[in-house]
């Protein structure tokens, strides 16, 4: 049974001393830790919760505190032409797909978006992105799958006539130096066209990562300065509770979720709805 689940069927059983009934002598805290909410986060939580009586409405009270004042929303200043937008994240955390669903977010409000794909290590993702583009009808800048990112990047900045460029990238374990120093030099290129570019950096997080997120957004904010995270993978997550994490100990703005396969799938960040999801 997923956390959420378990949550649900459990809490209404809440005893004064943080036990719960019917799943073994477990504590809350054990339970938010089991959710990825990490020790230390999962250990005030259950010592905040629990006095009143309705741990349940205390619970969803604590973590709205916790998220309520990172929430933000995508805001494009239009001064900016184009208004550059960066994507990384780690492999397979979806920054490709989340490239889709933003511009089509964007187009959506009534700006002109053009993508970059700039994951010139993959052809598929070239591929993917292009895909993408052609459903959604915006602009694409690709080039052939050996040429440097950063170049694709320059040219793309460059040559954008459109309100919002977003700049897929290649997938990178943070902990590989020479690929996060490749990251470095497209943000460097990138500000050699408008040294406030880019105007948004953002981090694809996988929600299913666990505890690995906290140390994804410290090493690819020493890269360059993070805007804030998007979520990805949100359908069907057992252990969201990562995302609490992160938003608390490094303060980092969350700016939307990703979650399904439809191109639709994008939202900004909801507060009641995360919170309904984990208590139902």
């Amino acid at each position: 049974m997923s956390f959420f689940k378990k949550l649900k069927s459990t809490l209404c059983d809440l005893v004064g001393n943080n036990k719960v009934a019917n799943i073994g002598d477990i504590t809350l805290e054990e339970l938010l830790i089991k959710a990825d909410f990490g020790c230390a986060l999962a250990s005030k939580i259950a010592k905040d919760v629990g006095r009143e009586g309705n741990m349940a409405l205390e619970l969803r009270n604590r973590l709205s505190e916790i998220i309520v004042p990172l929430i933000r929303e995508i805001s494009i200043d239009s001064s900016k032409t184009p208004y550059v937008i960066v994507l990384s994240g780690v492999n397979g955390s979806g920054k490709t797909t989340t490239v889709a669903k933003l511009a089509f977010f964007l187009k959506r409000q009534g700006y002109s978006v053009g993508v970059a794909a700039c994951d010139t290590f993959r052809a598929a993702a070239v591929e993917q992105l292009s895909d993408w583009a052609m459903r959604i009808e915006c602009d694409i800048f690709k080039s052939e799958t050996s040429r440097d990112p950063a170049s694709v990047a320059f040219d793309a900045v460059r040559t954008s006539k459109r309100d919002v460029l977003i700049i897929d990238t290649a997938g990178r374990l943070h902990n590989n130096p020479d690929l996060m120093s490749e990251l470095k030099k497209l943000y460097r290129v990138i500000a050699k066209l408008d040294a406030t570019a880019p105007h948004m950096n953002l981090l694809i997080i996988d929600a299913t990562t666990g505890q690995n997120a906290v140390v994804q957004v410290k090493e690819f904010g020493k890269i360059h300065p993070l805007s804030g995270i998007i979520v990805s993978k949100v359908d069907g997550c057992s252990k969201g509770g990562a995302i609490v994490s992160v938003i608390n100990e490094l303060q980092i703005p969350i700016f939307g979720v990703g979650a399904g396969e439809n191109v639709s799938d994008f939202e900004s960040f909801s507060v009641d709805k995360f919170l309904k999801d984990l208590m139902e």
